[in-house]
């Protein structure tokens, strides 16, 4: 199998991976259009030929993963280096058909999301509110147990009862995906939380959620608060989940 196929391959489990490509080279061992794929976990298929070198090129390549970012870098020995962070189309996932959920599925559709959207309730969830969306008229947990949620995900909770909050977590927490919001006051938000801890949902993983979701604009219209949870899908895309909490903490959103 080439490097292509393999990359296509890969990229259909929806984990990114950094496709490392040598660029330029004055060292005689390095060649040019040499590549190797890194992993997220840290593991390689090919290499630059040298142990020192592959374990920079290893290094350099999780670093983009993690910031989502493709650039050139410069390496030892006159050796340039592209590094191209590829992942699955990301797809956003909303739980919860309500009045956010229109204007939200609109922005995200024009920021390059595919846009799934769930609830139990056929005159909410509908191709005549979802125009060119896939609509998903189902019970929350049973629905979500076999929805393909990836690493290239995002998922936005934003149901009409903290029951169904809690219900649609308890799924996606027990998966890896690119970011998990969740809609709702501090008060009702602690209570979710706090049920599925004692579910046995490790607090680690809750405290993964974003919430409450989205940039701190002051939104209070449903299309006010989309636009502020686009906002913030577009700042992990762009910039990773850290990032994402460093400016919500700027503003006194996250401890």
């Amino acid at each position: 199998m080439n490097i292509i196929a393999r990359v296509n391959k890969l990229m259909e489990r929806g984990e990114p991976i950094c496709l490392a490509t040598v660029i330029a080279s004055k060292n005689p061992r390095i060649a040019v259009g040499g590549k190797a794929i890194v992993f997220s976990d840290g593991s390689m298929e090919g290499n630059l030929g040298t142990g020192q070198s592959d374990l920079r090129l290893r290094d350099l390549a999780l670093a983009s993963i993690n910031e989502k970012k493709c650039r050139a870098i410069d390496m030892e020995d006159g050796v340039r280096v592209f590094f191209d962070v590829l992942s699955s189309e990301n797809r956003l996932l909303v739980c919860g058909a309500g009045h956010i959920a229109v204007p939200l599925a609109r922005f995200a559709r024009e920021l390059g999301f595919k846009v799934s959207v769930l609830d139990d309730r056929a005159d909410f969830a509908n191709s005549t509110r979802f125009p060119d969306c896939d609509v998903i008229t189902e019970e929350f947990s049973l629905a979500l147990r076999d929805f393909p949620i990836t690493l290239s995900t995002y998922v936005v909770v934003i149901t009409r009862g903290h029951e169904h909050d809690a219900d649609c977590l308890l799924e996606i927490l027990k998966k890896d995906t690119a970011y998990i919001g969740l809609i709702g006051s501090r008060r009702r938000v602690r209570f979710v939380l706090e049920m599925l801890e004692k579910k046995g949902m490790p607090k680690n993983r809750l405290q993964e959620v974003f919430t409450p979701i989205g940039t701190p604009i002051g939104a209070e219209s449903p299309g006010e608060i989309a636009l502020s949870i686009a906002a913030e899908l577009v700042c992990v895309r762009r910039k990773g989940s850290h990032q994402a909490r460093v400016l919500r903490a700027a503003v006194g959103v996250d401890p």
